[in-house]
C-alpha cells in the first residue's frame, strides 16, 4: 500500500524525528519496516492510534511500535530475538565439526583428497561422529558460524631473515623521509620475457564483443629487462639483454651512473646473487660511496616499488604483445617506457609505513626457522 501524497506530506512537515520520517518515506526499504515506521509516525502526530487506521494499522500495533521506537530508536522497529526451536545438535558436537574440518580428511575414509568440501563432510560425519545423518543445510550452518571455508587456500611464505624489519624499517624510512644529497632508485630485473607470435590474426573490438586474440602463437626467444624506478618523479631507466649475467647488471650500472652525473644513489634491489659478486662489490668500492646498495630482506620483494611499475608494464605492454622477433620484443618494451616517462611519469603514493610495520612485528613475533637457509 503506497504511502499517500498528503498524509506523507503532513508528516514531512510536522514530524519531529527525521529517521523516522525518512524510514516511512524511502519505498527502497524492506515493506514491513516502512509500514513499522508509517505507523510509529501517525501515532506520534495524532496522539493516539486513530491515524494508523489510514494504512490499515491497528491503534495497539501502532502504539507498540512507537514504544519501541523511542526505547531504541530506529532498531527498534525489528523483531525481538525469538527463541525458536531448540538446536538438534549441541554446542559440544559444533566443536567436534569446527576440529574435523580444521584437519586434512583422515587416509582410512578418503585417500587421496586433500581437502574437505561440504559433500565430502555430509558423507563422512555420520562415520566419524557415530550419527545416522546430517544434512547439507547444518553443516553448511556449522561452518558460517565460525567463518570456516575449507575449499579457499591462501599462500603464506616464511620470513627466513633473521633481521627482516630491521632491514624493511630502514627501507621504509627512505620512502618516507626521502634524502636531500641524492637519487632513490628501485631495481629489478624483469626476466624470461617470452616473445610470442600469434600464427593467424585476431579480431579486433567491438560493441558487445571484446577484442579477441588467436589461441596458437609460436614462441621466439626470451630476454631480460634490467630497470631502475627513481621514486622521487616516477621516471624509468630500461635496458633490454638477451642474457642475465652480473656483466649485464654492471653494464646497466654504468649507464645508470652516466645518466645521473655525480648526484649520489640509493639503489634498492633484492638479493640476486649476480648483485653480490666480487666483480660488483669491487665496482662498488671503485664509486667511493657515491652508490649505495639497500638491499630488501629476503622473501621482502614487495618493499621494492619497481614491482608495482612491471605489474603495470605487464598489463598495458606486454599481455598482448605480438611481435616475430627478439629484437622487435625489446624495442616494443623500451618504446613502452619511453611512453611512461612522457605521459604518465609520477612518483607511487606509497602507504606502508613503519608504524604499519611495527604493527606486523607485534601482531606476528618473528621466529627464525632452525633449518632456515639464508
Amino acid at each position: 500500500m503506497r504511502f499517500g501524497i498528503t498524509v506523507e506530506i503532513i508528516c514531512r512537515q510536522l514530524s519531529s524525528k527525521p529517521e523516522l520520517t525518512q524510514a516511512a518515506t524511502d519505498d527502497s526499504l524492506p515493506y514491513w519496516k516502512i509500514k513499522r515506521a508509517r505507523a510509529a509516525l501517525l501515532y506520534e502526530l495524532t496522539g493516539a492510534g486513530n491515524g494508523a487506521q489510514m494504512i490499515g494499522c491497528a491503534a495497539s500495533t501502532a502504539r507498540k511500535w512507537y514504544k519501541r521506537y523511542l526505547a531504541y530508536g530506529i532498531n527498534g522497529l525489528k523483531d525481538l530475538p525469538r527463541s525458536g526451536r531448540p538446536k538438534v545438535f549441541s554446542a559440544r558436537f559444533r566443536l567436534e565439526v569446527v576440529a574435523i574440518v580444521c584437519q586434512q580428511p583422515p587416509e582410512a575414509f578418503l585417500p587421496g583428497i586433500t581437502h574437505w568440501s561440504l559433500r565430502d563432510l555430509v558423507m563422512m560425519l555420520p562415520r566419524l561422529l557415530n550419527l545416522k545423518s546430517i544434512s547439507a543445510e547444518t553443516v553448511r550452518k556449522i561452518l558460517n558460524e565460525h567463518h570456516l571455508k575449507p575449499h579457499k587456500l591462501e599462500y603464506y611464505l616464511t620470513k627466513t631473515d633473521p633481521d627482516f624489519f630491521g632491514k624493511a624499517k630502514r627501507i621504509l624510512d627512505i620512502y618516507q623521509s626521502l634524502p636531500a644529497d641524492g637519487v632513490v632508485i628501485s631495481f629489478d630485473e624483469r626476466t624470461a620475457i617470452q616473445v610470442l607470435e600469434r600464427l593467424y590474426p585476431g579480431k579486433p573490438l567491438k560493441p558487445g564483443y571484446p577484442e579477441k586474440v588467436e589461441f596458437h602463437y609460436r614462441r621466439h626467444s626470451t630476454f631480460t629487462l634490467l630497470a631502475g624506478l627513481s621514486i622521487q618523479t616516477g621516471h624509468v631507466f630500461g635496458r633490454c639483454y638477451r642474457r642475465h649475467t652480473q656483466h649485464q647488471f654492471l653494464d646497466f650500472m654504468h649507464q645508470l651512473t652516466e645518466l645521473y652525473g655525480d648526484r649520489k644513489l640509493y639503489i634498492i634491489l633484492d638479493n640476486l646473487n649476480t648483485h653480490k659478486t666480487p666483480l660488483v662489490k669491487d665496482w662498488l668500492t671503485d664509486q667511493n660511496g657515491r652508490v649505495e646498495f639497500i638491499f630488501t630482506p629476503f622473501h621482502g620483494s614487495w618493499l621494492n616499488q619497481i614491482e608495482i611499475w612491471f605489474n603495470i608494464l605487464q598489463g598495458k605492454c606486454l599481455k598482448r604483445m605480438n611481435l616475430s622477433s627478439n629484437e622487435a620484443g625489446m624495442a616494443h618494451v623500451l618504446n613502452y617506457i619511453g611512453t611512461w616517462n612522457n605521459y604518465y611519469a609520477k612518483p607511487f603514493n606509497w602507504k606502508f609505513t613503519t608504524a604499519d610495520l611495527e604493527q606486523l612485528q607485534n601482531q606476528e613475533p618473528f621466529k627464525l626457522p632452525v633449518e632456515a637457509v639464508i
